[in-house]
């Protein structure tokens, strides 16, 4: 767990925005169209991970896509710029910068405390939780946090970032930024699904009689203490200052308008999380996976991606391209480098007789060649 909330905060799996962000100069100057399409695969990105973490049963394969997702969003921050000056359309590289930040803090805290919950339950399962605020009250607090931050709800850190997000979003465009509001909201919701689902909703007393959940030690719980402090100050940092598009310093102004429809939108969804999951009986979640049960199996199996690369891998390159390419290394290629080798030996084993080491059998190919050569010039 500690590794996997160190890979999804802060290093492999962001590498790719900050691949873009440290290219950006390039993007600007010599590809500005091709920012665009970062802009639109982000944005695909997030809205397919959303959709694939609203149905997902393992907690941290929730937190994984909602990763996912959350990367989509810096993508498209930096996609969206159009210009190196934050006042003229480039606020998404800061914005996207200051949300891979943030995130960094709220997600190593949501996988720090997804290890003490698996700790405590043994399972990933939320269907082996539900109720567990009372056993574990610092994981139940600083998983709420968390989730807020995410969530984009002031004052946390992650409402400053995202919003700043939406906002560019708006400037480049009003349909990019309601795409990326309603995938916010989503956010919210997923999150708070996953928060119901753990520490409120219908508990599992016949498992927890064998395993009585419990709080995990101090080791586990300053962690989790700590960088819910920082997810609830890191947002006041002036971010601006010290990483923008042309190293100049930028102040920055939340924009009331994208912030209140933001939260507003937020604030939906964490009410309809709530209402949904909040209790002990789910009869709305539970009527609407029976109803759309083609659609919640397709997001539940990710929309069947795995599925897809082992047709594409198996069938098609394995047996079409793989197959016949070890077909033609094997008769072909080795064939002939056999080949080689065998004519060489041949080759060998039949001059093998002239290198007699006798003397006499030389003498008599030394004065059969003479005679070959004097009746070859006599001819001549």
């Amino acid at each position: 767990t500690p590794v996997s909330a160190l890979i999804h905060a802060a290093t492999m799996v962001v590498a790719g925005v900050y691949l873009v962000a440290r290219m950006f100069p390039l993007f600007i100057g010599f590809a500005p169209h091709t920012l665009h399409l970062v802009a639109w695969v982000g944005a695909f990105t997030a809205f397919y991970a959303a959709s694939v973490a609203c149905a997902q049963s393992d907690i941290k394969r929730v937190l994984a896509f909602s990763t996912i997702s959350q990367i989509g969003f810096m993508m498209v921050a930096l996609g969206v710029c159009t210009a190196a000056n934050p006042h003229e359309g480039g606020l998404g590289y800061m914005a996207g910068m200051f949300h891979l930040f943030t995130h960094a803090m709220f997600k190593a805290l949501l996988f720090l405390g997804a290890g003490c919950i698996i700790h405590a339950v043994h399972s990933n399962e939320m269907e082996t939780m539900g109720g567990l605020r009372k056993y574990m009250p610092i994981t139940h607090i600083t998983f709420l946090i968390a989730c807020l931050a995410i969530a984009g709800i002031p004052p946390f850190s992650g409402f400053f970032s995202k919003d700043e997000i939406l906002t560019a979003c708006f400037q480049y465009s009003p349909v990019m930024g309601w795409i990326m509001a309603i995938i916010a909201g989503m956010t919210a919701f997923y999150m708070f699904r996953l928060y119901y689902c753990i520490f409120w909703g219908k508990e599992n007393k016949e498992l927890h009689a064998h395993h009585m959940p419990h709080e995990s030690p101090l080791t586990m719980t300053f962690p989790l203490m700590f960088l819910a402090l920082i997810t609830i100050v890191a947002g006041f940092i002036p971010f601006g200052h010290f990483v923008s598009a042309n190293g100049e310093s930028y102040d920055i102004h939340l924009d009331w308008t994208v912030a209140g429809t933001s939260i507003a939108i937020a604030v939906i969804a964490i009410a309809l999380a709530t209402w949904m999951y909040a209790r002990e009986q789910q009869p709305v979640a539970d009527m609407l996976a029976t109803r759309f049960s083609t659609l919640h199996r397709a997001a539940y199996k990710r929309f069947y991606m795995d599925e897809i690369w082992l047709f594409v891998t198996k069938k098609i390159i394995f047996r079409c391209i793989s197959t016949p390419l070890a077909w033609f290394d094997r008769h072909v290629i080795d064939q002939f480098m056999n080949f080689m080798a065998w004519s060489t030996n041949a080759a060998g084993e039949t001059v093998q007789p002239i290198q007699s080491g006798k003397v006499q059998t030389y003498t008599h190919y030394f004065l059969a060649g003479i005679i070959v050569l004097t009746i070859i010039l006599l001819l001549n």
